[in-house]
């Protein structure tokens, strides 16, 4: 496997983004594949570290390539309304924004500004999320490394992230700096390095959950056309969203799932 990681350019590509973006599908596939031999390898024999280090690497790799696809992603990412007008088509619970001064250090579009400090964010919305204004740097929030220089290093990635939300599971939701803001996942177990692309911008993300509210209370007795739906809504609002791996593609694909297994 160590050889596979190798041919695919690891650990090298991981400084390369554009490298990452360019992965092909197939390349794509064999990094899942052999993450999840790796993983299964595992359980036969727990304590091995080089196969703990090559699931590490090829997650870390495969999570890195499919939020940068998504980014660098040539699908348009249609304008948002004014954020008043956001706020007015939101029909969940009460959005809370917050102050301009508390996002005066926050690089970031006038339009992600407006979002946040004039329509806001639900404290809390489905699919099973949470929500708290203003924005605070992820590096703020969490342990990092002990060691002096892997700090500096830590401390300079996670401070391009700033922390808006979070999922059931303590995943953070982040607003990154480096991507004009976009929504990411970082994944709470693999100490948030591991990213999922969500959304080109909070305000397309706010339409999302609504998107998604209309989709729960949808009374239709079909829920395949009712996804349909779904996915057509996500897709008019940002098309990104549901590029391979992003996280409304693996919402969606979870409730296929679910409504296959009944």
């Amino acid at each position: 496997m160590n050889q596979r990681l190798v041919d695919l350019g690891l650990p090298g590509i991981l400084e390369n983004p554009d490298h990452l973006a360019a992965l092909t599908d197939e390349q794509i596939d064999e990094l899942a594949a052999i993450r999840d031999e790796a993983a299964d390898a595992l359980e036969q024999d727990e304590s091995n570290a080089d196969l703990i280090d090559t699931i590490y690497l090829a997650h870390m790799t495969l999570s890195s390539a499919l939020f940068l696809r998504a980014i660098a992603s040539d699908l348009p990412v249609p304008d948002l309304p004014a954020a008043q007008v956001l706020a007015r088509s939101w029909a969940g619970g009460l959005l809370i924004s917050c102050d301009s001064d508390s996002v005066r250090d926050l690089i970031a579009p006038r339009s992600t500004l407006d979002v946040l400090t004039k329509a806001g964010l639900p404290a809390k919305a489905d699919p099973e999320l949470s929500f708290s204004l203003p924005p605070t740097r992820l590096a703020e929030l969490i342990e990092l490394a002990d060691d002096e220089v892997d700090d500096a290093s830590s401390r300079e990635y996670f401070g391009s992230f700033w922390k808006i939300g979070q999922t059931e599971d303590g995943d953070a939701l982040c607003l990154d700096e480096r991507a004009d803001c976009a929504v990411v996942l970082l994944d709470a177990e693999w100490g948030y390095y591991a990213q999922q692309f969500v959304n080109s911008s909070v305000g397309h993300l706010l339409q999302c959950l609504e998107a998604w509210r209309t989709f729960e209370i949808d009374d239709t007795n079909e829920v395949e056309d009712a996804l349909s739906r779904l996915e057509r809504a996500i897709d008019r609002i940002d098309p990104r969203a549901l590029t391979e791996g992003a996280f409304w593609f693996d919402v969606m694909a979870m409730v296929v799932e679910e409504e296959e297994e009944e």
